[in-house]
């Protein structure tokens, strides 16, 4: 009897259990409301696909490179840390494309920067597709070989520092970008708003290419600008006064080129302009031997005349008289007839003949041998000898004519 009891019982507290159970299942009625679930927090995403760039990104790692390119066999251009926040303006697989960060700059062949005395600190390009080339402290502007930007005729640049070699540095125009790895930023917030002029993007006909402006560039091209840029400074160099014409940085620079076995073109390029600048050295020489032998010339030419007026000046003054001199009678033109004498210097060096006329043609003249004289009359050719003829009409002894002064 007991159990038949307990059986009902125990049915009764189990469809009990099941209706409770029921009626928490059920929904609740329509005028009731419902109960809300707790909201769970948005996170800011940082997936490639999920962000809209421009964004503005902060730098979670020390030390992290800036590079030429997206990837690791691009040459850094400096170093970040955290906090710094960066521009990202793209971002291809693991690489994040940014504004160059402060303290970057970017190299520029400087024949193509026309420059302001009044504003040395700002240039203008003066050609059509020059390219600038991502700067790094590390390596030489000409092995820097990454293009960030192609600038046009007319578009400024500012000049942040001396040139090296054949290079401007410059800030980075308006346009150029770096690259860093993206495992190092934080996504902060959409740079929408922010006065940045982003690359433009690549065509569809180009989607299998990567998308950046940096690119390198083969090194025959970088050659061949080198070489150009010798060249100008070559005819640059001409163009001045020989004597002022400076060949030898640019014969160094090119025989660089000439030995380096990938200069190719360029370096042939460079063998024939080497040869012509040695043309111009020896024409330089030539010119320069010449110019100290005129002035060896002028220097005796000088010397002669100086000689000249100081025997001008040590010469008697002549005064009246036709030819002074010591009288002596001529051996050669002996004979009763001859009235032919010969004067001599004090040093016993013939001076010419001389011949009595007029007044002196009978006259004695004995006394007048050896005795310095002055003859009054005129000097004409001798065809009987190389000396010149006098023909005197007035002898007197020189030393009774000073006596009398």
């Amino acid at each position: 009897m007991k159990v038949r009891r307990i059986i009902p019982l125990v049915v009764i507290i189990v469809a009990g259990l099941f209706t409770i159970a029921q009626a928490e299942l059920r929904p609740a009625a329509l005028n009731q409301p419902q109960p809300k679930s707790r909201p769970q927090p948005q996170q800011p995403t940082t997936e490639p696909n999920a962000v809209k760039f421009p964004y503005v990104g902060e730098i979670t790692g020390t030390e992290i490179n800036v590079r030429s390119g997206p990837g690791m066999n691009y040459y850094s251009c400096g170093k970040i840390n955290a906090p710094m926040r960066v521009i990202v303006v793209d971002q291809k697989y693991s690489w994040s494309k940014i504004l160059p960060p402060p303290g970057s700059f970017s190299w520029i062949f400087r024949q193509y920067v026309q420059t302001d005395a009044n504003n040395p600190n700002v240039g203008t390009v003066n050609a059509d597709n020059v390219r600038v080339y991502a700067g790094s402290d590390e390596i030489e502007p000409m092995r820097s070989d990454s293009v960030q930007i192609l600038l046009a005729t007319g578009q400024k640049v500012r000049i942040i520092g001396s040139a090296v070699g054949d290079y401007c540095k410059i800030a980075p125009p308006e346009g150029a970008t770096l690259w860093t790895t993206s495992q190092y930023i934080k996504y902060v917030r959409s740079a929408d708003e922010i006065d940045i002029k982003i690359p433009p993007a690549e065509s569809d006909a180009n989607a299998a290419k990567p998308e950046m402006i940096i690119e390198q560039i083969e090194t025959q091209n970088r050659w061949l600008e080198q070489y150009h840029a010798l060249e100008k400074q070559f005819e640059d160099e001409k163009a001045k006064p020989l004597e002022s014409q400076d060949y030898s940085k640019i014969k160094a620079e090119l025989a660089a080129l000439v030995t380096d076995a990938n200069s190719g073109d360029a370096g042939n390029y460079a063998k024939y302009l080497l040869k012509n600048i040695q043309r111009c050295e020896l024409a330089k020489e030539s010119t320069g031997l010449l110019e100290s032998q005129k002035t060896e010339l002028r220097n005796q030419l000088a010397e002669i005349e100086k000689s000249r007026e100081q025997k001008r000046q040590n010469l008697t003054d002549l005064g009246k008289y036709a030819i002074m001199g010591i009288f002596r009678h001529s051996l050669i033109y002996e004979g009763p007839s001859a009235r032919r004498f010969l004067i001599v210097d004090d040093s016993n060096n013939p001076i010419c003949y001389a011949e009595p006329t007029g007044e002196a043609a009978d006259a004695n003249l004995t006394d007048y041998y050896e005795q310095k004289v002055g003859l009054i009359g005129r000097i004409a050719a001798d065809n009987q000898s190389h000396l010149a003829l006098v023909k005197f009409e007035k002898i007197e002894k020189i030393e009774k004519e000073q006596k009398k002064e």
